[in-house]
């Protein structure tokens, strides 16, 4: 009778848990004010000049100007989104760290498996070919190298 006293209570407290986590991920964050939303929006734009650098890592002058471009079109009242898309407009896909359409992963996909078909194409070809047999027996390497010798000793003669 306890056990299933202390079973109905473990089950209600889980479920009451798990409610409180819904009820927490439901639940629509506040809006961010116009420095975190330029911030953010900052973060997700590459830097033009550099090599995977966020304009908000970037010190080139290229990301400082997008960084006031992002300022002056939050002022001006645009959401984060038509900024994204008035970048991604200007510069393409690229612009954005992390690309929000899955077509831009096929080339990379075609890319590494290829590069997978080429490597396994490679150890194929090396497993089908025949290796060179090793010299285990101590008496056959012994007497080679005493044939070395010899003709060694008949070339120096």
């Amino acid at each position: 009778m306890i056990r299933r006293t202390i079973f109905t209570i473990a089950v209600v407290a889980l479920l009451a848990l798990a409610a409180v986590v819904v009820v927490d991920l439901l639940r629509p964050a506040p809006p961010l004010a116009l420095a975190q939303q330029a911030a953010q929006l900052e973060s997700e734009l590459r830097c033009p000049d550099c090599q995977g650098l966020s304009v908000a890592e970037s010190h080139t002058t290229s990301a400082a100007a997008i960084r006031d471009e992002v300022a002056r079109q939050l002022q001006a009242g645009q959401t984060p989104d038509q900024v994204r898309a008035f970048f991604v407009a200007r510069y393409g896909e690229w612009i954005l760290l992390e690309p929000s359409s899955p077509w831009f992963w096929i080339p990379i996909g075609v890319i590494v498996l290829g590069a997978a078909g080429f490597v396994a194409w490679l150890r194929a070809g090396r497993a089908r070919s025949t290796p060179i047999p090793a010299a285990t027996d101590t008496v056959d390497a012994d007497a080679a190298r005493q044939r070395i010798r010899d003709e060694v000793e008949a070339l120096d003669a």
